[in-house]
């Protein structure tokens, strides 16, 4: 019998204001591998992470962790079953500390002791290391590059074994921007399952083990390990209208 996937999207439709946004989207993730989610700006590739997540209502179809069926479950019970989430707006709590933002992903939690809190922590410091001088200030304070360092953090927290990452890249200088892939490489020696969502093909190509491209909120094509991103053809016809 073969193993069930880490993560598995199937056939989820979603509808909102009446309109279609998601149409028979199916992924599946397997354990420590990274994937990116390609498409343009209003391709589906947020609502797909947010649906995920429990944020956004399907209509039908079906979200799995480990063959256990989270698709009516509430978006914390999703995150207790090792599912991490970076959105591209950051939803920080801009007047709590950084600290106490990394530290909201385990609120609620019985389980997650002091120490616990502070091994966590100091996983996501050696992630990214800038992060320790400014743990004490207030989220609002920060960059747009420190704040996103400090919403991928509060997704590592909360000890996940995937990571959603919904275009971690985007409007990075290009120094901040290498920080970040390094950051993400980190992520993935420590064995977290990665999804990224990214609109660049190029950003895409240089993190991902393989990918789905969607477009119109429906998947058009996977491009499988080993398959330079960049050259895929609908990535093309897409991206380049060729």
């Amino acid at each position: 019998m073969s193993q069930e996937p880490l993560l598995e999207i199937e056939d989820i439709t979603v509808t909102l204001d009446k309109a279609t946004v998601l149409e028979d989207v199916s992924i599946r993730i397997e354990p420590g591998e990274t994937v990116a989610l390609i498409g343009r700006n209003g391709a589906g590739k947020t609502t797909t992470f947010r649906t995920v997540m429990g944020q956004t209502s399907i209509q039908n179809g079906s979200i799995r962790v480990r063959g256990t069926d989270l698709t009516d479950q509430p978006s914390r019970t999703r995150i207790q079953h090792g599912i991490g989430f970076a959105p591209e707006d950051r939803r920080l709590f801009t007047t709590l500390t950084v600290e106490d933002n990394i530290q909201m992903s385990t609120w609620g939690s019985s389980s997650i002791s002091d120490e616990e809190f502070q091994t966590r922590r100091d996983q996501i410091l050696d992630i990214f290391p800038e992060m320790e001088e400014f743990l004490d200030r207030p989220a609002g304070q920060l960059s747009g590059g420190e704040q996103k360092m400090v919403t991928v953090g509060r997704a590592l927290a909360s000890d996940p074994d995937i990571v959603l990452l919904d275009e971690p890249f985007e409007g990075l200088a290009p120094s901040v921007r290498e920080r970040f892939r390094e950051g993400v490489e980190r992520i993935k020696d420590l064995g977290i399952a990665i999804v990224v969502a990214e609109s660049n093909v190029r950003h895409a190509g240089e993190i991902a083990d393989r990918g789905y491209v969607i477009e119109r909120g429906e998947i058009v094509t996977s491009i499988d390990e080993g398959e330079p991103i960049v050259d895929n053809t609908e990535i093309k016809r897409i991206f380049e209208g060729s």
